[in-house]
């Protein structure tokens, strides 16, 4: 009997400080998992910028942009309305979409979830692709809080190990 007990004991010593690590570090059991409820904070409407790296030049560019975030056709889908008051030639729709196991947003498979200090959810997502007509590592991040939504598109390309901003689109309200 006393041997049981010590291995309980033992058990629960693991697990507990497991999660306390798991929970200092930013995950819990649901890591790498988005449920619909992560995305409804960001429903509404958005003021901000979006930032973008501009090859030609190499300098980033900032312009006004503005965001409306409407329920799609189900709870796995926001509607994204972007709209630049100085450009209303380049608005546009995108759609944000979690898959139904909650392991990909927009058919990437997440790479980090992480809860944030002020209460933020940052998702990661990583994949190969091509940018600039270059073979790249391509990094998404959402940053998503009732008072800030960013969206920041990274790119390594190959055979290197620098990570560059491409654009990001930074929200308040």
């Amino acid at each position: 009997m006393k041997i049981y007990l010590t291995k309980t004991l033992i058990v629960f010593a693991i697990l507990f400080s497991s999660e306390s690590y798991s929970q200092k570090i930013g995950l819990k059991s649901s890591d790498l998992k988005i449920v619909p409820m992560d995305l409804k904070i960001i429903l509404g409407d958005w003021n901000g910028t979006l930032t973008y790296l501009d090859y030609s030049s190499g300098k980033p560019y900032t312009l006004p942009a503005n965001l409306t975030v409407k329920q799609g056709r189900n709870e796995y889908e926001l509607l994204l309305l972007n709209s630049y008051p100085n450009e209303p030639e380049a608005n546009s729709r995108e759609k944000i979409k979690i898959s139904e196991d909650g392991k990909q947003l927009n058919k990437k498979h997440i790479k980090s979830k992480q809860r944030l200090p002020k209460g933020q959810i940052q998702i990661i997502t990583e994949y190969k692709g091509k940018d600039n007509k270059r073979n790249a590592l391509i990094r998404n991040i959402y940053i998503l809080a009732g008072k800030q939504f960013l969206i920041r598109k990274e790119v390594q390309f190959e055979n290197s190990d620098t990570w560059i901003m491409r654009n990001e689109y930074n929200y308040l309200r």
